[in-house]
């Protein structure tokens, strides 16, 4: 082209492609505004760029403003063909190297060309009416959707753009205030908190007034869309987790034009959680019992509302109760002690729904109900023993768990609250008061282990024993039936009716044990000995119960027996070395 010129003629034209990159770059940043790439020009000029709308697209409203520029800055008129347009006479008017026209097309394919001598560019729009897409027609393969305000109107360029040294600047918009609030859209920016493009009224900040390939002619889609203003927020988003409607788009939760909400959030104005029902149940959180940032409606309180490093977007781990202590920190002593309850070492929601529950301290389920999801498992023959027990511990049975123990950690073996002697009398403070004033314990009272004797969940035995004994005052002796006793006493110590070595509780050689049991009408241990702790020796109770009255006893040791004073009969002595007693062999 160059090679018949003259060198001044091809240092003109050299000259025209030098000035031509920053008109380029320009058009590129334009198209950037616009969220897409450089659009696909049918084009032969080099002299003629159309900006808007890309070349190939379809849209659904007849009328289109089209935007261009040009290189040559001799150019003031281009002619337009192949539709329709508010230019006198088909010829547009280029300003400062820019130009502009408002297009009426017509339904389906609109080819339109743009010449200035023997510069032309074309483009192919495809206009497919709102109504026909409703019906269900599509456009031809090739086309892409390009959207255009509902009512588009001409373009003042100097509206956006400043001139400069005889062109437009198209690589930085002026900051132009619209009329979009206070022409149409005149019920916007009244709210509490309005975003502040809308507020200074640069709608451009988000839509571009040419069109875009996306919805509302929007910029930008999703998350980078806000971004571009937002920058402090880019680290932010990038965290491990990351909530689905940032990755979807800012605006399922943030209003983009106001909101009664602060941060222009998409909730009723009572609460964050208002916002947070939209796309969460709210049945969840709205049990009878509610976490207290719950029943505030502060969700944020523990979760992050973007994006964070620990699962659920919580605010800090949720394992060891880590999450939790961010509040609680009153409680944390109590969950260091000896012995840790094993859901705390692992995560509190194992106990607690961190939302609302139906039972107190939002548990997921009532008392006993809870602790049996876990220890049903771990100790089924505990629980097996629970559900078929004749008599159960009271607390067992009324699923009060925590009578007895410590949900969280506790010192004492068991998780319970207290060493078993201090827990046991804090409901059995009767016995306790019997035991405090009394000379003589029976040993595994003395030891404090109540459980030698006593199933403490529940047992088919009276008075919740680990092994039978009878309730019965008079009972025919059998071996078997104080196998609670002899688990730790001489089992043959009511054998034989005479003995030297059995028991020291004979006259001579006669086994007193043998005989007060295998009377016509035998007593219990429990008729002379108090299971618990006496103020005399061996355990020898000051009174025998005896239906609604009690008979005293009173026994004075002697160096080689006893003497007996007793309500059921007259006073007896007894002695190991001279008999008192003569009975029959």
């Amino acid at each position: 082209m160059l090679g018949g010129e003259t060198l001044k003629e091809k240092s003109q034209a050299v000259g025209r492609l030098v000035r031509l990159v920053p008109i380029l770059l320009a058009l590129l940043s334009m198209m950037g505004c616009m969220g897409s790439a450089e659009p696909s020009l049918a084009s032969s000029s080099d002299v003629i760029n159309v900006v808007s709308p890309p070349n190939n697209v379809w849209v659904t409203g007849e009328k289109l403003y089209l935007a261009g520029v040009v290189t040559d800055a001799g150019l003031t008129e281009l002619k337009i063909s192949g539709v329709s347009n508010d230019a006198r006479k088909n010829m547009i008017k280029v300003d400062n190297k820019a130009f502009g026209v408002m297009l009426s097309l017509s339904k389906g394919k609109n080819t339109i060309r743009l010449t200035a001598g023997a510069q032309q560019q074309q483009l192919t729009l495809y206009y497919l009416p709102e109504k026909d897409l409703r019906k269900g027609a599509s456009p031809p393969k090739g086309y892409k959707r390009f959207y255009v305000h509902k009512n588009p109107s001409a373009l003042d360029c100097k509206e956006c753009h400043r001139v400069r040294r005889g062109a437009y600047d198209f690589k930085r918009n002026v900051p132009a205030r619209a009329n979009c609030t206070t022409g149409c859209h005149t019920d916007m920016g009244k709210s509490a908190h309005v975003h502040g493009p809308v507020g200074a009224g640069v709608c451009i900040s988000c839509h571009n007034p040419h069109g875009s390939y996306n919805p509302m002619s929007l910029a930008r889609t999703g998350k980078e869309m806000c971004v571009v203003c937002h920058q402090a927020k880019i680290e932010e988003f990038d965290d491990a987790v990351v909530h689905t409607p940032v990755e979807e788009g800012c605006v399922s939760c943030h209003n983009p034009h106001e909101s009664a909400m602060r941060f222009q959030l998409r909730g009723n104005g009572a609460s964050v959680s208002s916002l947070c029902f939209n796309c969460h149940e709210a049945a969840i959180f709205t049990k009878s019992h509610r976490h207290g940032p719950v029943g505030a409606g502060d969700c944020i309180a523990c979760h992050t509302p973007h994006a964070g490093k620990h699962e659920s977007l919580l605010i800090a781990a949720p394992d060891k109760g880590e999450v939790c202590f961010q509040c609680h920190k009153d409680r944390q002593q109590e969950f260091t002690m000896r012995h840790v309850h094993a859901p705390v070492q692992d995560n509190c929601n194992k106990c607690h729904d961190p939302h609302s529950s139906e039972a107190r301290f939002q548990l997921h389920k009532e008392g006993s109900q809870l602790c049996a999801d876990c220890h049903e498992q771990m100790s089924p023959e505990l629980y097996k023993t629970i559900k078929t027990s004749k008599y159960k511990h009271q607390p067992v049975d009324e699923g009060r768990c925590t009578d007895c123990h410590r949900a969280h950690s506790s010192d004492v073996k068991s998780m319970l609250k207290k060493d078993t002697e201090q827990l046991c009398f804090t409901c059995h403070d009767e016995l306790a008061d019997h035991v405090a004033g009394s000379d003589f314990r029976h040993g595994p009272v003395q030891t404090g282990d109540c459980m030698a004797c006593h199933d403490v969940h529940g047992s088919n035995n009276s008075r919740i024993l680990s092994k039978y004994f009878p309730e019965e005052f008079y009972k025919e002796y059998r071996p078997e039936n104080y196998e609670l006793c002899f688990g730790c006493h001489n089992k043959d110590i009511a054998k034989k009716k005479f003995t030297k070595t059995l028991t020291n509780f004979r006259d001579g050689e006669y086994n007193l044990h043998y005989f007060h049991v295998n009377m016509k009408k035998g007593r219990n241990c429990v008729a002379c000995h108090d299971p618990h702790a006496s103020t005399q020796t061996k355990h020898i109770r000051t009174e025998v119960p005896f239906g609604a009255w009690s008979y005293p006893i009173s026994i004075t040791k002697t160096t080689n027996g006893a003497t007996c004073v007793v309500g059921c009969h007259a006073p007896k002595t007894y002695d190991r070395k001279r008999p008192q007693i003569k009975p029959s062999r």
